[in-house]
């Protein structure tokens, strides 16, 4: 397994930080809506003594476009995935004083789509007239 996505935050966060006993290195799955938006759960345990009770699974947030458009394809292929809190940041310790959660996802690079080379730019293209004048006063 290799590291897909290194870290990224999930967006509007559904369960408060605080007392939910989520730590680094808890284990989260990710779900794709028809939208392709993927959705992040953490099973939480019961909170009831003794053992009584179910886990339950809690709707933690989204992942952002850019990273879900990254990682859907190996959701809707079903590859085998592993997905961890790596960071927990709560409200009371941000400027912002919201709480925030980052996942790193891991798993095996197949189960990516080859990402396709960009088209070149035309000769004449405006940026590469910019770039030979660049470069021609960084010479200088």
């Amino acid at each position: 397994m290799q590291a897909l996505i290194h870290q990224a935050r999930l967006h509007g966060l559904r369960i408060p930080i605080r007392g939910s006993s989520m730590a680094p290195g808890y284990p989260v799955e990710l779900a794709l809506d028809p939208n392709y938006i993927v959705a992040a759960f953490v099973t939480l345990p019961s909170r009831l003594p003794f053992g009584l009770g179910r886990a339950t699974r809690k709707h933690l947030g989204y992942l952002d476009p850019q990273m879900a458009e990254k990682i859907a394809p190996a959701i809707e292929k079903q590859a085998v995935l592993r997905v961890r809190i790596v960071e927990i940041e709560p409200a009371h310790a941000r400027t912002d004083g919201d709480d925030q959660i980052s996942i790193s996802v891991w798993g095996e690079p197949d189960a990516l789509p080859v990402p396709r080379p960009e088209r070149e730019r035309p000769r004449d293209h405006p940026a590469r007239r910019d770039m030979k004048v660049l470069s021609r006063t960084l010479r200088r």
